[in-house]
């Protein structure tokens, strides 16, 4: 354990509200383990990577805390916020929060709009924090454009993702594509979180996908018409 003095050169908290002060554990620079930081607000839990991770309470001021689990800095799972009042019970709001977000009394990670053009979809996020989303496409309809050949050079069937557009202050960058005649995958890197996609299929249909909160992301997106 480091004194305060000591951490505030030599262990680095990352969250800029919480960045003027720091009392615990550190790794590499950063905050790492139980420690307690101040700045704007104050947090007092777990830290990662020089960012509240794990579980911990966050002080916004004198009346209002933040009692839960953190993710990269932001509020992520399960938790509740106080808001005191003299002479009277608090005011709080329990449930559950991704991305920083309220999202309700069920654990909600994304939104998306496209179920009625498949048959069948799974996304999921990883547990632990990320920055890539990997598409997986099966098919036994025929793209109606652009039809693929398969290695013998006869006509293939795979649906196809054709261009993913992002929300502001996004950045998405495509990693690997791989294709069979029956199959597409396709991995991006995805700069920051919450991410808006907006996704062009082959077959002319499109959707948007919400991300929540920072993740390695997987997509299967089944259509057997």
């Amino acid at each position: 354990m480091l004194s305060a003095q000591d951490v505030e050169t030599a262990c680095k908290v990352l969250t800029l509200t919480i960045n003027k002060t720091y009392i615990g554990n550190c790794k590499n620079g950063l905050a790492e383990g139980q420690g307690e930081a101040t700045g704007q607000h104050r947090y007092k839990g777990i830290f990662k990577d020089g960012k509240p991770n794990g579980s911990g309470v966050y002080y916004y001021n004198d009346t209002t805390y933040h009692a839960g689990f953190f993710q990269d800095g932001q509020k992520e799972g399960k938790g509740e916020t106080h808001y005191m009042h003299y002479a009277k019970a608090d005011s709080v709001i329990k449930g559950y929060w991704s991305g920083n977000v309220y999202r309700g009394k069920n654990y909600v990670t994304y939104d998306f709009n496209g179920a009625t053009l498949f048959d069948r979809y799974e996304i999921k996020p990883s547990p632990q924090s990320g920055h890539t989303i990997g598409f997986e496409i099966y098919t036994t309809s025929g793209s109606p454009t652009g039809v693929p050949t398969d290695l013998q050079g006869q006509p293939g069937n795979v649906l196809r993702l054709e261009d993913i557009t992002v929300g502001d202050k996004t950045i998405i960058r495509k990693l690997s594509t791989v294709e069979t005649p029956t199959r597409f995958y396709v991995t991006y890197d995805i700069d920051s979180f919450p991410a808006k996609l907006f996704v062009s299929m082959s077959n002319g249909n499109n959707f948007t996908l919400n991300l929540y909160k920072a993740a390695a992301w997987s997509v299967r997106l089944y259509l057997n018409k």
